[in-house]
């Protein structure tokens, strides 16, 4: 599985976009009639996308990492501990898809990218994304320059 390529996907009166069949194909065979929304931890106004299985798959990963092996027991019983999988979670939606790819975006993704009449999807290998168009190509330029130095900084070995 991997989400690539950068789209810009209209938003139509109703709220529903079409996932491209690229990004449909990229979804696990036997889970391809919805996916999750979630908003970014760390950017606001960024909504990301996965299949179901990704996004269990990373809850999993995120609480074993913050948490360790004991830390699962903690947040089942004391409910004042703080569980990074558990807050990504209660904001995540779970979005059906149509059989021809459309969706409906929920009006509190709609509202948190400012869409208003389409939206950037971003192919991020793992995951995609939603961005307003204007934000994405901000990033996407700010992103330009620190690949161009990444490059520059890489090693030529000893060949």
């Amino acid at each position: 599985m991997a989400f690539r390529s950068e789209i810009l996907i209209k938003l139509d009166k109703k709220g529903r976009v079409l996932l491209p069949a690229a990004f449909r194909d990229e979804l696990p065979a036997d889970d391809r009639g919805a996916f999750v929304l979630y908003h970014s931890p760390t950017i606001p106004g960024l909504v990301n996308g996965n299949s179901r299985a990704g996004f269990d798959a990373m809850l999993e990963r995120l609480r074993a990492e913050a948490l360790g092996p004991k830390g699962s027991l903690k947040v089942a019983l004391d409910d004042e501990a703080f569980d990074p999988a558990g807050y990504l979670s209660a904001g995540a939606r779970t979005v059906s898809l149509e059989p021809d790819g459309r969706f409906t975006m929920p009006a509190e993704f709609v509202q948190a990218l400012e869409a208003t009449d389409g939206v950037m999807l971003v192919g991020k290998v793992e995951k995609f994304q939603l961005w307003n168009p204007a934000r994405w190509q901000a990033r996407r330029d700010a992103e330009r320059e620190k690949m161009a130095a990444f490059v520059r900084g890489l090693s030529g070995g000893d060949a």
